[in-house]
């Protein structure tokens, strides 16, 4: 099934493109410099306006949003992060969001797109589609590992690019996975079974190691890095006793260590990326933001492809 995938969707073939950042509405056009960021990451869901007709979801695609990002697409390479596929759902994945992609794949031009390792509606006894809320892990099964495969080739066929799979946060013990190592097993079976990367979200992998107790670099040494293209980083907040993946500020200390051990591992890495909510970016700041990225590019530039510090100072530092 792998060598039917198109030559497109090799991850191999990706240029190395830096530090990037998220398109967002809130953020001045002009802080968009190619001094300070190398690529642009667009949530397409926010190009968009939802509606229902006779009960059916339609994301329709907003002309003049499209228009501001056509601009960015003249001075910066574009990557999509879709957040509504829920591509582990039993019942089906969201249609929607796939005819939404089709629109949007005929006017922007995007290197590779990506969605979470995870599921965010069910089917109730009726059969009517319900949110769940928050997205919510998936059990490392064969059957969910041979259901999101076949998904993953079939989304590399239709696009003729590259999709990642990225590890979300999680939050109820009940559905969590006991360690880090449990997810990313099957992270690595759809990879290799689908052809497909991964995105990396290394403030998600953060969050799940300390609330629920595992070590985060152990769960990354278990993690197929060659399948890694993109890496995510960003800030948090304590609340309740969970450490929470609010993207509300700066990235914590284990979370730039992390990555100064993973970066140098992971040979077909394409771009690294800080991530902030739209509704947090203008409270954070534009000089924090500014920072956060200097040292993304400090740090991509010291260890991106195969540059590994010998002296594996940061191995044994407690992540969690």
């Amino acid at each position: 099934m792998v060598n039917a995938i198109h030559r497109g969707a090799a991850i191999t073939a990706l240029p190395a493109l830096g530090v990037g950042f998220s398109y967002m509405t809130e953020v001045p056009g002009e802080f968009y410099d190619t001094s300070l960021i190398d690529f642009v990451e667009v949530t397409p869901e926010t190009l968009c306006r939802e509606i229902h007709r006779a009960g059916k979801q339609q994301i329709i695609p907003v002309p003049e949003q499209l228009a501001v990002v056509q601009s960015l697409a003249e001075r910066f390479p574009l990557v999509l992060h879709g957040v509504q596929l829920s591509i582990g759902s039993v019942h089906g994945w969201n249609q929607a969001y796939l005819r939404m992609l089709d629109q949007i794949k005929r006017v922007l031009p995007f290197l590779w797109h990506s969605e979470h390792l995870s599921y965010q509606t069910i089917a109730d006894e009726q059969g009517h589609v319900r949110e769940t809320g928050i997205a919510l892990p998936l059990p490392a099964t064969r059957e969910v590992a041979n259901m999101v495969s076949q998904r993953c080739r079939s989304l590399l066929n239709r696009y003729d690019l590259p999709f990642l799979l990225e590890n979300p946060a999680h939050y109820f013990p009940a559905v969590a996975h006991e360690s880090g190592s449990d997810e990313f097993r099957l992270m690595n079976q759809i990879c290799d079974a689908s052809g497909c990367g991964m995105l990396l979200d290394l403030h998600n992998l953060y969050c799940n190691a300390y609330n629920h107790g595992f070590d985060a670099w152990q769960a990354v040494q278990s993690l197929n890095l060659s399948k890694v293209v993109e890496i995510h980083v960003s800030g948090g907040r304590l609340q309740d006793g969970y450490w929470t993946d609010a993207h509300e500020g700066r990235v914590p200390e284990p979370v730039w260590r992390l990555l100064e051990q993973t970066l140098p591992r992971c040979p077909n890495i394409a771009g690294v990326l800080f991530e902030v909510f739209p509704d947090y970016a203008p409270r954070l700041g534009l000089s924090a933001i500014r920072e956060e990225l200097s040292c993304l590019r400090h740090l991509w530039q010291r260890y991106a492809r195969g540059h590994i510090d010998d002296t594996d100072k940061f191995g044994a530092y407690d992540y969690g």
